[in-house]
């Protein structure tokens, strides 16, 4: 049964004849009758008879009307909601990142996002690249905001800024004397590192280790926020991202390290499956590069 059918033959009750009809909806009468024949050779039955130029409901017609205006309203409803939806006005997507971008970057721009688009609801988790990458890939996840996933995982990948690491480092400890710390000087070091799957971590440790240093790298902390308050304890130096030790904490001062390429890939992981344009996701994608970019 085609909407129009039901359209028309809706107009058809509200205007009292076949050409009111076909003078409202902008159609030729012949299409007005063609319309009616068509459904009523669908339904097996008459929907209205003729009486000069009135017409008049059948029994059928009468039980399909009690429907129709309920069918036709449900069909508006759809066709709005498509309408929005195709403009990106309403929808659900599911973010992952990896902290502290979620924590520093996201909120004001996911604030300012859902002011624009109300209706658009956001589920956001967080954890490290390996983890919220897989889950794009399975489709638990809408894009990840990470640093570059695994080749092996097929995903697209556009960079959008690098976030920088540095040393925290207890203000009584010597090196803290130090306005630029070599990275010999971490040899005999204990360093307070996140969790060894961490891009942050993982990034360091390439960067200090093809320079023939070993650090110990002595205990494995998984709170950013943990990580601060032990430093501030003289337990070691902490290795991490700039953003979140800047100002440093009381009684800790920030050192980078000498010739050292501290700077992480940052940007957003997307499956390659087709979209159509103009969806919320794209909307979000698009809010995305213009805050996060640079």
């Amino acid at each position: 049964m085609e909407f129009r059918h039901l359209q028309t033959f809706q107009t058809i009750i509200d205007t009292g004849s076949f050409s009111n009809a076909a003078e409202r909806l902008q159609y030729a009468q012949s299409t007005i009758t063609l319309h009616i024949q068509q459904l009523e050779t669908e339904l097996g039955v008459k929907v209205f008879t003729r009486r000069g130029k009135k017409v008049q409901l059948t029994k059928a017609g009468e039980a399909l009307s009690t429907h129709a205006s309920f069918l036709l309203h449900r069909a508006e409803i759809l066709q709005r909601e498509m309408t929005e939806l195709v403009l990106g006005e309403t929808g659900h997507l599911r973010i992952g990142a990896i902290e502290p971008v979620a924590s520093l970057k996201l909120p004001q721009l996911l604030a300012s996002f859902c002011q624009k688009y109300p209706n658009i609801r956001l589920t956001l988790e967080t954890g490290i690249t390996k983890v919220i990458s897989q889950r794009v890939v399975e489709g638990k996840l809408d894009l990840a905001i990470c640093s570059p996933p695994d080749v092996n995982l097929g995903l697209s990948f556009k960079r959008l800024f690098y976030d920088s690491m540095a040393l925290l480092i207890p203000s009584k400890h010597y090196l803290s004397d130090k306005a630029i710390v070599e990275v010999i000087d971490l040899e005999k070091e204990r360093l307070l590192v996140t969790e060894t799957n961490c891009p942050y971590r993982h990034m360091f440790e390439t960067e200090v280790f093809a320079r023939g240093v070993n650090p110990d790298l002595g205990i494995e902390i998984m709170s950013l926020k943990v990580l601060q308050s032990m430093v501030k304890s003289g337990l070691g130096i902490g290795v991490m991202p700039i953003g979140v030790i800047t100002p440093p904490p009381e009684n800790t001062v920030v050192r980078n390290i000498n010739q050292v390429d501290l700077e992480l890939p940052v940007g957003i992981a997307t499956s390659f499956d087709d979209r159509i344009p103009g969806l919320a996701f794209d909307v979000l994608i698009r809010a995305l590069i213009a805050g996060l970019e640079n």
